[in-house]
């Protein structure tokens, strides 16, 4: 059976002015390199995909979601049902189609040539900043808990010399049940998850959420019209509200670039001003010891884990982490494993930081890298600069 690719597209609608030019821009940024077809297959009947290297790197990461997108387009192409496909204003040849998930959806920006569909780009779905979408927004910002600042994070960890329990996106997907890219859920982790964020904050330990729209650790117009942030909450607030159950939470933005822009780093490293320090980290992960963040500690031993899905060998991290004196100070890196690990070292008598992504973070505010997640997981070649 010869299908068209003419007659499956040729009565889609048409992109709003606000989304076409924002995928026209997106576009205009690729290059030549960007363009070329790394990988090509057939879809169904007489028609093929094309992969771009752009999205090429994407999807070989991605293969639930590379399925996703050629499932669709074999729908559309037999069944005529194109819905979700929309040609984009001012452009002949550009169309994008949406593949829905629970957080960040995404849409897939394709060109049609004949019997092939050629895909350029993933870019998150487009929000348009439609009033009901700031009413929506105003009426979660009214209901999210109290967040203290970072400069009152780090007070309060100080004045308590009390532990650390970050929540980002990744530990707050998780305590829903969805998957993160570095650590597979499981009913054990979702449960202590939520068990530490209703047990909340005390003079032991600071338990952290982000803030409701960050100033600098945000993506603005990551969705169209939108930042990071407030997509995430239009998305995820529902599914999340009844897990803040505590008068106010630290700020998970302590450990994030917002820190360096809103506090000196003096202040920041009085955290572990000559302390002795266990890092716990993953191995050949993101987490760099950089000396002139930590080159005010006492000495430091280090304890590697797993990068990727570190949960999974949990009581043997704990075990090897009880081994040590109780006088010593834990700073870890370890996603969603930290959050537990803080709060349980906390209970058995030490004080323990959950600082996440904090060098690379450091490297962020410097202008070095764009963002923490821009870091693979894993970095075969990754060296672990020791503090002088």
């Amino acid at each position: 059976m010869i299908i068209s690719l003419e007659s499956v597209f040729s009565n889609v609608n048409v992109c709003t002015k606000e989304e076409s030019d924002f995928i026209l821009d997106v576009m205009s940024k690729l290059n030549k390199e960007d363009l070329a077809i790394v990988e090509e297959k057939n879809l169904c009947h007489n028609i093929k995909i094309q992969y771009d290297k752009t999205i090429h790197e994407w999807i070989q990461k991605k293969a639930v979601q590379k399925k996703k997108i050629e499932d669709s387009f074999v729908v559309m192409i037999q069944e005529k049902h194109n819905n979700d496909i929309q040609r984009i204003r001012g452009s002949e040849s550009l169309y994008r189609i949406e593949i829905y998930d629970t957080v960040h959806s995404s849409m897939i920006i394709f060109s049609l040539n004949i019997d092939t569909i050629k895909v350029h780009k993933r870019e998150n779905n487009f929000v348009k900043r439609t009033t009901d979408v700031s009413i929506k927004l105003s009426q979660i910002e009214a209901s999210y808990p109290q967040v203290l600042s970072t400069s009152e994070s780090i007070a309060y960890i100080m004045n308590n010399e009390c532990s650390l329990a970050r929540y980002g996106d990744g530990e707050l997907n998780l305590c829903y049940g969805i998957d993160i890219g570095f650590q597979k859920g499981s009913l054990k982790l979702q449960k202590r998850l939520r068990e530490i964020l209703n047990h909340g904050s005390d003079n032991k330990i600071l338990v952290t959420l982000p803030e409701f729209n960050s100033r600098f650790n945000n993506i603005t117009n990551c969705n169209g019209q939108i930042s990071f942030w407030e997509n995430y909450w239009l998305k995820m607030y529902d599914n999340l509200k009844d897990f803040f159950t505590q008068p106010f939470y630290g700020n998970t933005d302590v450990s994030r670039n917002s820190v360096f822009f809103e506090n000196s780093l003096a202040e920041i490293k009085q955290l572990w001003k000559q302390r002795e320090v266990v890092f716990l980290i993953g191995r050949n992960g993101r987490f760099e010891i950089k000396s002139d963040l930590f080159n005010n500690v006492k000495n430091f031993e280090i304890i590697y884990v797993p990068p990727v899905n570190a949960f999974d060998t949990y009581p043997q991290i704990i075990e090897v982490c009880l081994k040590v004196r109780k006088d010593k100070l834990f700073l870890i890196s370890a996603g969603p494993t930290a959050t537990v690990l803080a709060y349980d070292l906390m209970n058995y008598g030490y004080q323990a930081l959950d600082i996440g992504h904090l060098p690379n973070c450091y490297d962020q505010y410097l202008g070095i890298i764009k963002y923490p997640e821009s870091i693979p997981h894993v970095r075969p070649d990754a060296v672990h600069n020791e503090a002088k």
